[in-house]
């Protein structure tokens, strides 16, 4: 079974950019943060590692092209990027014409439905391959009371709720049926989802009902509520990791602090680069998603390991982190240095773990403390490391 994945990305966002302090903004729902990551990211991230999704393909706008592609760069995702149209079917149709001739199934989603589950997206997988139907959608049971009203507002008669639901992504399609419903459709540019082009068509398309909150955030309110859900814990569990490292200093070695080159005769002396303010964030990071230690996935007993940059040991982590379905969204640091005094390079360390982290800034924490002439670090002959980082995540799977 191969699919291909696209995103549905390409409106206007007018209600939320209403609701944003400020109403000249251009701020796109898009790139607003949520638990301290992009909504689009978040949308796209629940889908990686299942093997039939073979690619993601992102409809959005015209102005919105060139942010797109940098924001899902950084956090290593491999997206085509599709020019949007005028309407949601129009801006799938392009993407549909993208997308690999492979594919028997093309799956859509909205990219401001940030918080759509693993499980979710299994079922649907799963209820595609078993058989039995040209789509499946996501839906919710509608539950509130609904009346049908007249023109001037009063109530003619009370809906029966009992066969309703609310029509969702992700929307899973057989790519034949799919593409000839735009063909024969005249009206196909109108639909506002996957699963009204097939009906028109008379082709079978099924409701996968599920309890969970999938919600598409369309006002700014939508996304005040999902980071709380998140923080009150709806978005999975919070843990917290911590993680120490020390390297004695000595002549002739480089010193890096973060990734960031600090200017002295000495430097640490590892079988890697050295940088302890990597290797103990790395550590925490392993620590709060259960995955062991530094050592354990690269042991100085291993010669391929020689001189490795740090760098791409937290990138490792940081990868494994994600693929445990954990998102880093704090972390805190102690370097603990007697000299040389780091004095600005504080603030280069802080932009550069942010940068390496895809962390905002004001998420990063870094602190230089000296031990006033104690023990080895006080003595000039170690610099050690401290972190502590909160992830969330792991219930989402």
């Amino acid at each position: 079974m191969q699919v291909s994945l696209i995103v549905a990305a390409g409106g206007s966002g007018v209600r939320f950019r209403r609701g944003l302090r400020g109403a000249r903004t251009r701020t796109s729902k898009l790139f607003c943060l949520l638990g301290g990551r992009p909504v689009i990211v978040r949308s796209i991230e629940a889908f990686r590692g299942f093997p039939e999704i073979r690619e993601v393909l992102a409809a959005v706008s015209l102005p919105d092209r060139s942010a797109l592609a940098k924001t899902l760069s950084a956090y290593g995702i491999r997206a085509k990027i599709v020019r949007g149209g005028k309407t949601r079917a129009e801006s799938v149709r392009n993407a549909l014409r993208a997308a690999d001739p492979k594919s028997e199934w093309i799956m859509v989603h909205d990219g401001a439905r940030p918080l759509v589950s693993r499980k979710l997206i299994k079922a649907l997988l799963v209820a595609a391959r078993r058989g039995g139907s040209d789509g499946w959608i996501a839906a919710a049971k509608v539950v509130p009371t609904i009346k049908k009203a007249g023109p001037k507002g009063e109530i003619q008669a009370t809906v029966d709720r009992s066969s309703l639901y609310e029509a969702q992504t992700p929307q899973l399609v057989r790519r034949r049926w799919f593409e000839r419903s735009y063909r024969d459709n005249p009206e196909a540019l109108s639909a506002t989802d996957e699963a009204s082009l097939l009906e028109a068509i008379g082709r079978p398309v099924k409701i996968l009902a599920h309890e969970g909150w999938n919600p598409k955030i369309t006002a700014v309110r939508d996304l005040e509520l999902a980071e709380a859900y998140g923080s009150a814990g709806g978005g999975g569990m919070t843990r917290v990791g911590f993680g120490k490292d020390i390297h004695r200093l000595v002549s002739g070695r480089k010193f890096l602090l973060g990734g960031v080159r600090i200017k002295y005769d000495k430097g640490p002396l590892a079988h890697s680069d050295g940088d302890a303010l990597l290797h103990a964030l790395s550590d925490a990071i392993l620590g709060a998603t259960g995955a062991g230690d530094i050592g354990d996935w690269f042991s100085d007993r291993d010669p391929k390991n020689k001189n490795l940059n740090s760098e791409k040991i937290l990138a490792a982590v940081l990868k494994e982190a994600r693929r445990r379905h954990f998102e880093l969204v704090h972390l805190d640091t102690v370097i603990t240095l007697e000299r040389p005094k780091l004095g600005p390079a504080k603030e280069k360390i802080r932009k550069r773990l942010a940068k390496l982290t895809g962390l905002g800034v004001e998420d990063v924490s870094v602190k230089a403390k000296t031990m006033e002439g104690l023990g080895p670090e006080g003595e000039g002959l170690a610099v050690s490391c401290e972190a502590v980082v909160t992830v969330r995540g792991g219930g989402a799977s």
